[in-house]
């Protein structure tokens, strides 16, 4: 079974000319990217193409016909408003119709993900947060899912709702960058080589957490990603394989241990150097083999017994 990946993209008026001709060679440069590896990697890939502008719709299913998927999106245009939501919940139905598991070596499983590009305000903010909702973790059981669905959320030029893609990012577990709409095939070139790292390491599941194992990876694939960014895939990656959630089903909330939500800070035998960014934490696990753990700045785990606890 291929991978599964939906591209959710702003056809709004906003994008005529300059817009439109990057995206389209951003996700030029992501079909190569992914016609590659399925070629040198074994690992395929089907792609389907969502737009929201003028028109709402799924312009390509989910396919490995990837000159179909190039020839859908030349096709597409500029022009009308920004109805996010009504594209998101286009994304969510393909899915539905369409989406399966890819199962990697080692029977490490992996998603569908969405990958949502927009560079202005949406039509109704509200509604977004409802849609990004239904696809992770606190609802997809309601809407069919089989399983939570992470977004990648990539917002380009000035007018993009930052805080919106922020929300929705946290909200599948997925990840969010913001940059010049030039930068694009970037992005998408990030997505691809985070997908060659999972099949790279697919058999240790302790490389695929490692940031660091991250970071090499890409610098020797010519990436120079910020730690922003960085932190992004790996939470994007964690979401899609569904392994990692499986490797924490047996923690467990001790008796002996502050409660699950507390808060914490850096304590006197901290040596994690300036990885929680000298701000609070919280505690997200207690691991039943005595590993307990935080999460400081929302993103890195740590021992509790480096951390003091806030009154």
């Amino acid at each position: 079974m291929p991978l599964d990946t939906v591209l959710c993209l702003d056809t709004s008026g906003s994008m005529a000319g300059r817009g439109m001709r990057e995206l389209k060679k951003a996700v030029r440069e992501f079909i190569l990217g992914v016609q590659e590896t399925a070629s040198k990697h074994n690992l395929r890939e089907n792609v389907g193409v969502v737009e929201f502008g003028a028109k709402t719709r799924i312009v390509q299913p989910l396919t490995n016909n990837y000159g179909a998927v190039l020839r859908a999106v030349d096709n597409l245009n500029a022009g009308g408003s920004t109805p996010m939501f009504e594209g998101l919940m286009e994304a969510l139905k393909e899915v539905l119709q369409n989406g399966g598991v890819l199962v990697l070596s080692g029977q490490k499983k992996m998603t569908p993900r969405v990958i949502l590009m927009t560079d202005g305000h949406p039509d109704d903010k509200e509604n977004v947060l409802k849609a990004a909702l239904s696809f992770g973790p606190a609802g997809w059981q309601a809407v069919g899912l089989p399983h939570p669905i992470p977004i990648a959320c990539v917002g380009c030029g000035g007018d993009v709702d930052g805080d919106l893609l922020q929300a929705v990012a946290k909200l599948t577990n997925g990840m969010y960058v913001q940059g010049d709409i030039g930068q694009l095939s970037e992005f998408f070139r990030r997505q691809v080589l985070l997908i060659r790292f999972a099949a790279q390491f697919s058999h240790d599941m302790r490389q695929l957490r490692d940031l660091m194992v991250l970071r090499q990876f890409l610098a020797q694939m010519g990436e120079s990603v910020d730690e922003d960014e960085l932190v992004g895939l790996k939470t994007l990656l964690l979401a899609m394989l569904l392994c990692a959630a499986d490797d924490d089903s047996d923690d467990e909330e001790l008796d002996n241990m502050p409660p699950l939500g507390s808060r914490v800070r850096r304590g006197r035998d901290w040596k994690w150097g300036n990885q929680d960014g000298q701000g609070p934490g919280t505690v997200v696990r207690h691991k039943s083999d005595g590993e307990h753990a935080c999460n400081e700045g929302d993103t890195t785990l740590f021992p509790l017994t480096d951390c003091s606890f806030e009154t």
